[in-house]
């Protein structure tokens, strides 16, 4: 069985499957794939691919071409060479860099490959095939949640996911991306197949944040397919069923699956969920140690930023204990995280918070998250009427103090603003956040020396926050007029911006620079 799934990754028998979805989804990207489908490819052919694949307004391509041929017949030492030649003479071309990514991984140079992956999406942010390499990059060094957020940013550019999987196929199996790193033999023959399940599976999760569902769908059929004992494709499949599918025959199939998976691996607390998924409520004997559990997947879903799987393990505990606060509240920052992503679930996290209010109105983390949530919405009042009650809750609760700052100066109260986030600063003196929030809100106030003593705390506390060091440059320059000092600090924000890859506001601090002779 697993000979032949492997046989069907090596042909173009699982590219053909997509091919006619693709075609009416997004019709030139399906031009772009059709050289792949061939069984295989020579090397002139493949050199064709790539070119097609990776797009660049070359002056005289042979270099790149060179690079590619190389890369392909595995003489990765030569083929650095001739990219690093390629990018002497064209510094700006993404191709070269997202090609000498893919050589360091053969190499298995991890911390080289991801740079240059990096540095590919640098200069061309709008393509998903870096972000499928850069998050696959991250996945094998460990770094679940670094993989997590660079195969969310291919969402928006791919909603199919049809692309990933063309992609994927072909650096696996036209490029090589299994040949070196793994060494094959009869031990780990079956690690690529891993590896390519796994992606697949972070891949549907991320359709699955972003509300794709028949794409998710897609991601997790095609990693149980290439690897049947991939339990947690089964899993996925199951879950997405019941939860948003409606197909209860269905999800019974997978999750049976992945439960006997599961047991197979020994990791029967998770066998055990699944169980609880397809079978009533009403066979579970210890209703809150079930619930306790489902917690506790909310948990580490979420530390993942699997803020809508978090949700639904979530769900599952409230189902086994209806008045679950912590369940509630996990709920809600689960819900308000997911603004990161761009998705509005904050209507949900405030109805949420106010549900943990009424199980416990000594709850004071439920009243800060809501105020929390009402400034993020623009309420800014209705945020100050929960905060006031939640000072007489916990009165040395910085938090409260700290929201009743941030929204008294939403509201341009800027002399109450100062006075609450001085109380936060009180109860908690080595907050970054709480002094930074105090020396913006001293400006407002025209209080300059003080604020400049509020952003020295900031970088006292942390050194290497450069929006402290910008706006004490800043200070240095208009308000306090101390040239030597405003160059220190924007110089030491340009170099700590520029590691965060936050161009726009280095090239507003080299504007700044510029009038300093």
């Amino acid at each position: 069985m697993k000979k032949k799934q492997s046989k069907s990754i090596k042909g173009g028998a699982a590219l053909s499957t997509l091919g006619e979805e693709l075609k009416s989804s997004n019709p030139e990207v399906a031009e772009h794939f059709e050289a792949i489908k061939g069984m295989e490819l020579s090397v002139p052919r493949l050199v064709e691919v790539v070119e097609d694949l990776l797009p660049y307004p070359w002056e005289d391509p042979a270099l790149f071409e060179e690079g590619i041929k190389l890369t392909a017949q595995g003489f990765y030492n030569e083929a650095i060479a001739v990219l690093r030649d390629v990018l002497r003479v064209s510094p700006n071309a993404y191709p070269a860099y997202h090609l000498l990514g893919h050589v360091y991984m053969a190499l298995g140079n991890r911390k080289e490959e991801v740079e240059n992956y990096r540095r590919a999406a640098r200069l061309k942010p709008n393509y998903p095939q870096i972000y499928i390499d850069l998050g696959t990059a991250y996945w094998m060094q460990g770094k679940e949640k670094k993989s997590y957020i660079a195969f969310k940013k291919i969402v928006p550019m791919a909603p199919d996911f049809a692309i990933a999987d063309y992609w994927l196929t072909f650096i696996f199996d036209r490029l090589g991306r299994n040949r070196d790193v793994y060494e094959m033999n009869e031990k780990n023959k079956e690690a690529p197949l891993q590896v390519f399940s796994n992606i697949c599976g972070l891949i549907g999760q991320a359709y699955l944040e972003f509300g794709y569902h028949t794409a998710a769908r897609q991601a997790f059929k095609r990693a149980v397919k290439v690897f049947p004992e991939y339990a947690d494709g089964h899993y996925l499949l199951g879950s997405l069923h019941i939860k948003k599918l409606r197909n209860p025959k269905r999800a019974t199939k997978y999750l049976e699956i992945a439960e006997q998976l599961y047991i197979r691996q020994n990791d029967f607390q998770r066998a055990a969920l699944v169980h609880q998924l397809y079978r009533p409520k009403g066979e579970v004997q210890e209703k809150n140690k079930a619930a306790e559990e489902w917690l506790k997947e909310g948990l580490r879903l979420q530390n993942l930023t699997w803020y809508q799987a978090a949700v639904d393990a979530y769900q599952m505990a409230r189902g086994f204990k209806p008045d679950f606060l912590d369940a509630y509240y996990n709920m809600g920052i689960a819900y308000g995280c997911m603004e990161e992503n761009g998705i509005d679930a904050l209507h949900k996290a405030v109805w949420v918070f106010k549900k943990s209010i009424d199980l416990n109105p000594e709850f004071i983390h439920a009243y800060t998250a809501l105020g929390a949530s009402y400034i993020k919405q623009g309420e800014t009042e209705e945020a100050i009427k929960v905060l006031n009650r939640a000072e007489k809750v916990c009165p040395t609760d910085s938090n409260v103090y700290f929201y009743l700052g941030i929204a008294s100066r939403i509201n341009s109260r800027s002399k109450e603003a100062v006075k609450y986030l001085r109380e936060a600063v009180a109860l908690k003196p080595d907050s970054v956040q709480v002094q930074f929030y105090l020396g913006l809100s001293l400006i407002d106030e025209e209080l300059y020396d003080d604020a400049s003593s509020a952003f020295r705390e900031v970088i006292r506390i942390k050194p290497d926050f450069a929006d402290g060091h910008m706006m004490l440059g800043n200070l240095y320059r208009e308000n306090i007029p101390e040239p030597d000092k405003a160059v220190y600090h924007l110089k030491r924000a340009e170099k700590l911006f520029t590691k965060l890859e936050d161009f726009q506001r280095v090239g507003y601090i080299r504007q700044l620079l510029a009038r300093y002779p």
